[in-house]
């Protein structure tokens, strides 16, 4: 019995070291939350289907409650109110995703600058990510909000703030990810010799 548990803590220390090596490679990380990332949002189309996308970027910037209750309406008469709703639910788990991928995106390419750059800031670039992550989460709140509640302006306008500021954010992120991107191609073709 003593050398069952041994060998089962030698396979769970071997499973958890070929873990480390794997999570220590930020590039690795990267494109497995991307993946994921990606992964998550096909299953996210395909069980709200046939849904447009375009109609949830609509509701996130409803702005007043009078639009969202004929938006809703007009949901409602279409059949597609479930649908909607459910994917505001699926869209708690992809912020977790999206927010992994960009904070590895970030890890992975500031690391690959110089020491000293003005665009090696990954403690900055990460907080921006983490901010974008949980006004999607706010975001999304209030627009649960108005859905399964009479709706109100406030909750229309923070639906509004949230989903301004997040795309806002991300576009910040992602900027900062391609020029940063950029710059290391750039100084990486400067460091080789031409022939």
């Amino acid at each position: 019995m003593p050398n069952r548990q041994v060998k089962g803590g030698f396979e769970i220390s071997q499973s958890l070291n070929s873990y480390r090596i794997i999570m220590k490679d930020k590039g690795l990380r990267f494109l497995i939350f991307m993946v994921l990332t990606a992964a998550w949002l096909m299953v996210m189309r395909t069980m709200t289907a046939p849904l447009d996308s375009g109609l949830i970027i609509d509701f996130e910037y409803i702005g007043t409650a009078s639009n969202a209750i004929s938006f809703l309406a007009g949901l409602r008469d279409s059949g597609q109110l479930d649908l909607l709703t459910r994917s505001i639910f699926l869209d708690f788990i992809f912020p977790l995703l999206y927010g992994a991928t960009f904070y590895y995106a970030t890890a992975w390419i500031c690391h690959k600058l110089p020491k000293g750059h003005m665009f090696n800031r990954f403690r900055d670039i990460s907080i921006l990510t983490f901010i974008a992550v949980l006004c999607d989460y706010l975001e999304n709140l209030s627009l649960i909000k108005l859905i399964y509640y009479p709706p109100e302006d406030i909750y229309a306008y923070l639906a509004y703030f949230f989903a301004a500021t997040k795309f806002t954010l991300l576009g910040i992120v992602l900027a900062h990810f391609i020029i940063s991107g950029l710059i290391v191609v750039l100084e990486s073709k400067k460091g080789t010799p031409a022939s």
